[in-house]
């Protein structure tokens, strides 16, 4: 089997194992599928994209509490502009959303771009996304004079932050912008004192001392920081870990006081082969923790067990 046919194959089986993921969350409601399946559809496969190019990425995100998931696609721009140019026609985007994409896209010159789509609160929401690191001085230039962005600057100045790692924009009602850091420090300890003092900064408040505990018991350094910024104001700030083991999750989910549901880790080992990496979130009075893992082929069904009647 060649490259591109083995590529092709995963690029089909991740497709299907996304689909198959749904019929066990209870917050996708029928009217949903159709975007859904909408977008799986408009991403490319690999033979549209350049030989002398990255392949494709995925990342699936399911809510501990599995009310929320997100997925997300992304790879070379001359492969998915075109996809996500016409996806986005089908989702009847704003000329002034078109137009900030094409501005931001110009500006920033990214390697890395792809589309995202999500459930929560009983919405459907989607966007884009560039995942290349980029200055923050370029990306500071995109945003107005705002309360946001001069909170967004003290910080990362302050603590010798030089990019950001993704930039993500919704599209629709009441857009909004995510933007993604790496922590300062050598030391996963370190990282997790510069991402209580991130929190301390944007919401008033650090990190619960249960949570740093558990979090400084992350041997290896990999922790950022998630910043959501909607009508010039800091909306939603994110912890992010390495990937930890489901029973880690289980106990970081006790600290940070949010449920865990039960069918969580079934349904994360059936996502993906392992956790890609896991967020704690603070909204003004709410929380959550999310979990991402990377999708792959769906696993083997069991096989039936034998019958125990008599012939």
């Amino acid at each position: 089997m060649s490259s591109l046919d083995q590529a092709l194959q995963r690029a089909l089986s991740v497709r299907l194992n996304l689909q198959i993921s749904l019929s066990q969350l209870p917050i996708v409601e029928e009217w949903m599928d159709i975007h859904l399946d909408r977008w799986l559809e408009h991403n490319p496969m690999p033979h549209d994209l350049p030989v002398d190019g990255p392949g494709i990425s995925y990342l699936a995100m399911v809510g501990s509490d599995l009310r929320r998931i997100w997925w997300g696609a992304w790879g070379d721009p001359r492969g998915f502009v075109p996809k996500m140019a016409d996806y986005f026609k089908l989702c009847n985007i704003a000329k002034s959303d078109a137009a900030l994409l094409d501005r931001i896209g110009e500006h920033l010159e990214p390697k890395l771009v792809g589309s995202w789509i999500g459930v929560w609160g009983g919405k459907v929401t989607t966007g884009w996304h560039f995942w290349d690191p980029q200055p923050w001085t370029k990306v500071e230039a995109m945003f107005g004079t705002h309360e946001a962005k001069f909170k967004v600057k003290d910080f990362v100045e302050s603590r010798g932050i030089e990019r950001v790692e993704r930039f993500t924009q919704s599209i629709g009602d009441s857009p909004y912008s995510d933007m993604e850091v790496t922590m300062p420090g050598d030391t996963a300890s370190a990282q997790v004192d510069a991402l209580s003092a991130a929190f301390q900064h944007f919401t008033g408040a650090p990190l619960a001392s249960a949570l740093v505990e558990r979090l400084r018991s992350i041997p290896q350094p990999g922790f950022g920081l998630t910043l959501r910024m909607r009508g010039g104001a800091i909306t939603r700030v994110g912890g992010l870990c390495p990937g930890i083991a489901m029973v880690d999750i289980e106990k970081l989910c006790a600290d940070a006081g949010v449920p865990c549901e039960a069918k969580l880790p079934k349904l994360i080992g059936a996502l993906g082969s392992g956790i890609a990496r896991v967020e704690y979130g603070r909204a003004g009075d709410k929380a959550g923790v999310d979990v991402y893992v990377e999708p792959t082929e769906p696993p083997p069904k069991e096989p039936p067990a034998p019958s125990t009647q008599a012939n």
